[in-house]
């Protein structure tokens, strides 16, 4: 009976809450296969109405096994700010991947490595909108960094992709 009340006052707290921050661990539901048979989590992309590329982002996703929701705002800086995404990180969209937040146009093999190692951090991002990365145009100049950061802050290279 405890445990099922420990749930519940969970799945309630976040409602009655007055802060502005985004849940750091947000769970979610399964979508399609990776790699090893594990299963995706689902993805919800925020975006801006008008963002084509975001769009792209998604199609990449979707094509590789993700069930992908959208959300779009006008207000996308807010969306930042509530997950703590460090300024200099900052991209054109913002995913929630499982408990993880993925900045940007990310390659699916540093998401996949992120869920695989599920590190104590809030997330990943690809500042900016780089050429040639996934959902972008154009061509791809040299590897892909992608940081992690936790609690507003850079704390290191995932990769390069």
């Amino acid at each position: 009976m405890l445990p099922a009340l420990l749930v519940l006052a969970g799945l309630l707290l976040p409602a009655c809450s007055t802060t502005t921050a985004m849940p750091r661990h947000s769970p979610g539901a399964t979508g399609g296969a990776m790699s090893g048979g594990a299963m995706r989590p689902d993805v919800v992309l925020t975006k801006s109405p008008t963002c084509s590329c975001c769009t792209g982002h998604q199609a990449y996703l979707e094509g590789n096994g993700f069930h992908v929701q959208v959300q779009e705002t006008d207000d996308i800086p807010a969306i930042k700010d509530g997950y703590r995404i460090p300024p200099e990180l900052r991209s054109c969209h913002t995913s929630m991947v499982g408990r993880y937040v993925v900045e940007g146009h990310v390659p699916l093999a540093a998401i996949e490595q992120l869920l695989a190692e599920r590190p104590d951090i809030d997330g990943i991002a690809l500042p900016g909108m780089p050429p040639g990365s996934p959902g972008m145009g154009g061509q791809l100049e040299g590897p892909l960094v992608v940081l992690a950061f936790d609690d507003g802050a850079v704390v290191g290279e995932l990769g390069r992709y």
